[in-house]
């Protein structure tokens, strides 16, 4: 309110804020440090990472599901059948080693062959069927992320191919297509605040469009002296909770101690 009695109109500001931050009631041993981001820039990022990615898994299937599966040890659908087949030979084996290791007791048992003989055989056959299994649990592991990663890339061109309008961020979008957003602390050295936000999808993750960046950066000009004077009231008071806490913690370990 002015001197003079009429009111001051302040815009309202809408800004996501760390809650370990600002609530205070906090009591982190390793509290976050103070920092926000304006709704309407992450908006826009997000907004912006559905549309590149949605445009780039429509337009390329091929490369979209291979980009999916860089990380995994199985790539093509022949190297999948592949697997298959050697795991079928594998259990073949493995059920082979059982049968031979129960004749060779038979046998020891029976008197028909000599201590040292039998504890060669079955050694031999115990350790054939541990690397077996080994490997045969390991092309399994192999298959399940192949399987998985087809799923994952279906599941997300399906969801893509179900809208038609990407010129505005519904809260129905942003819920189908948005795992998690996480945002870093603002760089402000500069002069102008620049912050990284990393964006997860539904189904695939933190995808990177085969082009040039990792992650995503904004920019906007730098905090007002009004706005810097908040941040500065803010952030001592946030050092003096964790100064409080420190030494709170330090005198409940001498009564410890004690």
């Amino acid at each position: 309110m002015r001197p003079d009695g009429s009111v001051v109109r302040v815009p309202a500001r809408d800004n996501y804020i760390c809650s370990s931050y600002s609530y205070p009631g906090a009591t982190l041993p390793d509290p976050c440090s103070m920092h926000f981001i304006n709704s309407k820039n992450v908006n826009i990022l997000i907004l912006e990472t559905i549309r590149r990615t949605v445009g780039y898994a429509r337009g390329n299937e091929a490369e979209f599901m291979e980009t999916l599966r860089e990380a995994s040890a199985v790539r093509q659908a022949d190297e999948a059948k592949a697997h298959r087949r050697l795991i079928a030979k594998n259990e073949r084996r493995i059920s082979e080693l059982d049968l031979l290791f129960r004749k060779t007791y038979e046998d020891y048992a029976a008197g028909r062959l000599a201590e040292k003989r039998f504890e060669l055989l079955s050694g031999g056959y115990e350790t054939e069927q541990a690397e077996l299994e080994a490997q045969t649990a390991s092309i399994k592991s192999e298959l399940a992320q192949f399987d998985s990663d087809s799923f994952r890339a279906d599941r997300f061109i399906e969801l893509a191919k179900r809208y038609t309008d990407y010129s505005e961020l519904t809260p129905a979008m942003l819920h189908e297509f948005i795992e998690k957003v996480i945002v870093h602390e603002a760089d402000k050295s500069s002069g102008w605040r620049v912050q990284r936000v990393d964006i997860f999808l539904n189904y695939i993750g933190q995808f990177h469009v085969p082009e040039e960046y990792e992650g995503e950066e904004i920019e906007c000009p730098a905090l007002t002296p009004e706005e810097q004077k908040r941040a500065k009231w803010r952030e001592y008071k946030h050092r003096a909770r964790a100064k409080k806490l420190a030494a709170a913690a330090q005198r409940e370990q001498e009564q410890l101690a004690a």
